[in-house]
């Protein structure tokens, strides 16, 4: 065989090689694109928060606590839209019961506490001021409503109060007190939602 025909089989094998390894290329080169184009189109990962928010032009009820002494009158608010000015009117104390079925427990004294209380929410208010009246001794004990009835003083209806928008009402509410302590604090609030609450203290 001659030299010259040695040159032309290894330059043809040369040749195919390196159209092979094109093809090659080639193919790799188009399998290897799909999956950049939908990297470039993936959308971009994020953190949202999931905290509550309030909603633009509101903003939360007051809380803490309207303070004064008696007479005063104090607002007493919450977060279900109540609104209210409540006046401590009087404290009855030692009070007398209503009638001689009403007495007291051997060692304790009747005392009430009076309320006006005035609805300034465009909605009705109901609530039993029995359960939203308490009152703190000198002893620093805090006491809540006994239910009988004083002389001279209407439980509101059986402690329930309910008020249209603008309306007003008057009643007592009646405790029991141990003899030889004094009232020295009133406080009326809304125990089912947060907001402010009323505090007087008693001279």
């Amino acid at each position: 065989m001659s030299h010259h025909t040695r040159t032309r089989r290894t330059a043809g094998a040369l040749g195919a090689a390196i159209g092979l390894t094109a093809a090659v290329l080639l193919v790799a080169s188009c399998s290897a694109s799909p999956s950049r184009q939908a990297d470039k189109h993936a959308p971009a990962t994020s953190h949202v928060s999931t905290a509550g928010t309030r909603a633009p032009g509101t903003s939360a009820p007051p809380t803490g606590t309207s303070t004064g002494r008696l007479g005063a009158t104090l607002l007493v608010s919450d977060s279900s839209g109540t609104q209210l000015d409540v006046t401590l009117k009087k404290v009855i104390d030692p009070a007398s019961g209503a009638s001689k079925y009403s007495n007291p427990a051997k060692g304790n004294d009747f005392a009430g506490v009076k309320l006006r209380i005035h609805n300034t929410a465009t909605t009705m208010y109901q609530n039993n001021a029995n359960n939203e009246t308490t009152i703190t001794l000198s002893n620093g004990k805090t006491l809540h409503a006994n239910y009988n009835p004083i002389a001279g003083c209407g439980n509101f209806d059986k402690g329930q109060v309910t008020l249209k928008a603008g309306a007003t009402s008057t009643g007592c509410i009646t405790f029991q007190i141990p003899k030889g302590q004094k009232v020295t604090q009133v406080s009326y609030s809304n125990t089912v939602f947060p907001g402010k609450n009323a505090k007087w203290q008693i001279p």
